[in-house]
Order: C-alpha cells, then structure tokens, then sequence
C-alpha cells in the first residue's frame, strides 16, 4: 500500500469490503495508478454523487427531498438544504437545481 499511512487503514477497508470506490475529499492521499491493479478508483464526494445524479435523476432529488425533511430540530426547505450542500459538494446541487428548473 502506497498511499499515504495515516490513510491507509481506509485502503485496507476497501480491499477488505472489495470496495470499487473510495469516496474521500482526500484525493491526493489515494495514489490513482496504486490503485488501479486493486480495481478501486478515488472519487470526491461530487464527482461520485454527480455521477449517481446522471445514472438516477429522479431517484437522486427523491432522496435530497427526503433529506430535507428529516430535518426536525432546525428545519430545513430542499432549496435551504441544496444551499448548504453546495459549500461542499458543488456541481452535484447544480445538477439537483437544474433538474428541478426544467
């Protein structure tokens, strides 16, 4: 294992789980051509998110709705909860909002 060793309990994991993906902000810790022999890729949390938003559209809004929702102690509309999200997963709540403006 390669990567960088204060991560590389989550690689283990992976190779445990037989993981196809490893879904961390902490990309540049994830050697990519380490990795490629395992058959895992490294993905951010919007590129993976956005890539099941083009799979499953419909699916995907259905579950930020439902996570709108669920907020109880502090309320939250989608629009409010898309707006948080977008700090940190940016082209994905793009992706939800146009969705929801066609």
């Amino acid at each position: 294992m390669t990567n960088d060793s204060k991560d590389r309990h989550v690689l283990a994991a992976a190779i445990i789980a037989k993981a196809d993906i490893i879904v961390t902000n902490n990309i540049k810790d994830f050697n990519a051509k380490a990795l490629t022999p395992l058959n895992i890729k490294v993905q951010s949390p919007d590129n993976f998110l956005s890539g099941l938003f083009d799979k499953n559209p419909e699916e995907m809004v259905q579950v930020v709705r439902g996570q709108s929702q669920k907020y109880k102690k502090s309320p939250r509309t989608f629009i409010e909860l898309l707006e948080l999200l977008s700090k940190q997963i940016p082209e994905f709540t793009t992706k939800v909002l146009c969705h929801e403006d066609r």
